[in-house]
């Protein structure tokens, strides 16, 4: 079994080396045209044709400002992973539980390093690599997950059938491992240091050998209940093996958790020509213009070089006697010469001739080279920083935002494949995290919170949260970092507060929070301490609406009592008529009668008056109250923005 094993995972290899085999080719082309290496972006024949003749062969790169520009663009916009339920079975707390284990995952594993140099990779040579890795924890109890970064994507092969853009259907995939014969001996004593790609023991030309990390699927139907227990079903399980492999042995061998294939390609500029991958690197396409613009710029060189060496004219035998200070004249203080020819006759002194001048269409073609590099590129001065003619700040932004989306492909494509980080996270955390433990997350706020899964509760937490029941999906999404958020977060609050004071009391441990000055911690937690309660409370009601209720109810319950006056009047008034009816003064009588109806219609205006008053004032004091909420939802919404997290 394990010589079959070896001659599977090196027939696996072999067939994905010659499908990949012209891409490598040519990206390692692109690394040595940035390397430093003296003729890496000339032909070498030209350049040693030139260096033999004492001509010079300068290379005044101008890729590099390219590069960082796309690559330090992509760092500015901090891709965060998004955890979201997708059946039933799941929750929005248990997917937030997720989401911060994998930012606690992040930040163990520096994988803003990982993410960088896989995207600058792909950037420099069209094609970058990072992995999903598990072990143990410092413990040696509980297993755990960390992202890796790969710094020789040439060494990576992965399944050639793979067609995603970020790896995801890859069915296998090998990474080779060059090592010393003494490291090998000291990590692996009990078996020969065999090369796995030439199977021999003898080391190559730099003294090193070569194993392969080999991972591959393998799928079984397995027949399950469904989760009432009353139905049957077949499912496709996957198990992801990892062996480490010499040329005949088995060094290593386990699983990985979860269902995929744990290498993440991070592609360049891809296309597809009749069913077969071409990948771009941001400066495959500007090479020639490079080169152009170093061989224009070494005649430039070369011209300039030969003014000060211009001849002078000189009769025979006005310089002979001087020779040496003529052949030196910067070591000369003075210049002597005869003023005499050979045969006598008086000459004017010696004349340095015009050098050659600098054709004007060499220094164009330099130029025009820049152009072509940029053109080649679709990155243009606005977006590497220079002054161009756009003068209005919106016109600069879409200026430079031409750049961006010119080579927005590149950080879409980074996108990607980190969405797959967390596919492939979300995959093996329910298998690794399959205990009662408790476990730090990071929260939004970018805090370290314990909290307790699967059975286990931290402190005053009010469930559990199972993380082997639901399924859940990923989605990334880019933007600032959290720190430049929380910066943008507290300049904001700070003009709010300096413009109305009154702020200060109902947001002030927000803005403190945001600070980042030594001591703002502290500052928030004294200033909550001070604050009205219900301001910080999410379960009592606000005290502005609560006075608006009270007042309210005061204004129903006078006009009630108003109601119930007009009411007894007139059934005094009702009485009074029914008693008078035959009284001689029936006339005076029902004059008192229309006059107490007069006044009792006054009376009841003048309350209808002071409740519509009262109605006004009710109305200016809620549409204050709406006001405040809305401002308060404003900061609300900035603090929630803030709390996207560092990746």
């Amino acid at each position: 079994m394990p010589i079959e094993l070896i001659e599977q995972a090196k027939k696996k290899l072999k067939c994905d080396q010659s499908a990949w085999n012209d891409i490598y080719k040519k990206a390692e082309d692109d690394l040595h045209f940035l390397s430093d290496d003296e003729f890496a972006q000339w032909d070498q024949q030209d350049y040693l044709d030139r260096i033999n003749t004492k001509r010079p062969a300068l290379t005044v790169d101008q890729l590099g400002q390219f590069i960082h520009q796309v690559a330090n663009d992509i760092r500015m916009n901090t891709p965060t992973i998004n955890v979201i339920p997708s059946d039933e079975a799941a929750s929005v707390e248990t997917a937030d539980v997720i989401k911060g284990l994998i930012r606690e995952i992040e930040y163990r594993s520096n994988a803003d390093d990982v993410y960088d140099t896989a995207s600058l990779s792909s950037i420099k040579c069209g094609i970058g690599f990072m992995r999903v890795e598990h072990d143990y924890s410092d413990d040696g109890v509980n297993q755990v997950l960390s992202i890796k970064r790969i710094v020789n994507p040439l060494a990576v092969w992965i399944d050639s059938e793979s067609i995603e853009c970020d790896g995801r259907d890859a069915k296998h995939g090998t990474i080779l491992e060059p090592l010393s014969v003494d490291k090998f001996k000291e990590t692996y004593p009990d078996f020969e240091p065999i090369c796995f790609e030439s199977d021999s023991s003898e080391p190559k030309k730099d003294g090193l050998i070569t194993i392969a990390e080999h991972f591959y699927i393998t799928e079984a139907k397995e027949t399950v209940l469904s989760e009432d227990g009353l139905e049957e079903h077949e499912i496709t399980k996957k198990t992801v093996h990892r062996v480490k492999l010499s040329g005949a042995d088995i060094l290593e061998e386990t699983t990985f958790p979860g269902e995929y294939i744990p290498i993440v390609p991070v592609y360049g500029e891809e296309h597809w020509v009749k069913g077969e991958r071409h990948l771009f690197s941001l400066i495959r396409k500007s090479k020639s213009a490079q080169r152009m613009f170093n061989y224009w710029k070494s005649l430039e060189t070369e011209l300039l070089m030969k003014a000060p060496q211009a001849p002078v004219m000189a009769a025979e035998g006005q310089v002979e006697n001087y020779i040496e200070e003529w052949k030196q004249p910067n070591k000369a203080m003075v210049l002597r010469y005869k003023v005499k020819d050979l045969e006598g006759n008086a000459v004017g002194s010696p004349v340095r001739l015009e050098p050659p001048p600098i054709p004007v269409g060499v220094v164009n073609a330099s130029r025009q080279c820049v152009d072509d590099i940029k053109a080649t590129m679709g990155i243009y001065n606005a977006g590497l920083g220079a002054i161009d003619n756009a003068i209005s700040g919106v016109a600069i932004q879409k200026r430079q935002g031409e750049g961006d989306v010119a080579t927005y492909h590149f950080a879409d494509n980074l996108v990607r494949s980190i969405t797959h980080v967390g596919r492939i996270l979300v995959s093996a955390i329910s298998i690794i995290y399959d205990t009662p433990r408790i476990i730090n997350i990071i929260t939004a706020e970018d805090e370290t919170k314990p909290t307790g899964i699967n059975g286990a509760i931290f402190g005053d937490q009010e469930q559990t949260f199972d993380l082997s029941r639901g399924k859940y999906d990923v989605r990334v999404i880019t933007g600032a970092s959290f720190t430049t958020k929380r910066q943008e977060a507290a300049q904001f609050l700070s003009g709010l507060v300096q413009s109305n004071p009154e702020f200060i009391k109902i947001m002030g441990d927000i803005l403190f929070k945001n600070m980042d000055f030594a001591g703002a911690p502290a500052m928030a937690e004294r200033i909550k301490k001070v604050m009205n309660p219900d301001v910080l409370s999410d379960d009592k009601v606000d005290p502005l609406t609560m006075q608006l209720q009270a007042q309210l109810q005061q204004s129903q319950a006078l006009a009630a009592a108003l109601q119930e006056q007009l009411n007894n009047k007139q059934a005094e008034l009702a009485l009074k008529a029914r008693a008078e009816e035959n009284d001689a003064e029936q006339g005076k009588a029902e004059m008192q009668v229309k006059m107490m109806e007069l006044s009792a219609k006054n009376d009841l205006a003048l309350a209808e008056l002071d409740i519509k008053k009262k109605e006004l004032a009710l109305k200016e004091q809620e549409l204050l109250l709406k006001r405040t909420q809305l401002q308060a939802g404003a900061m609300q919404r900035i603090a929630e923005t803030n709390s996207a997290p560092l990746t």
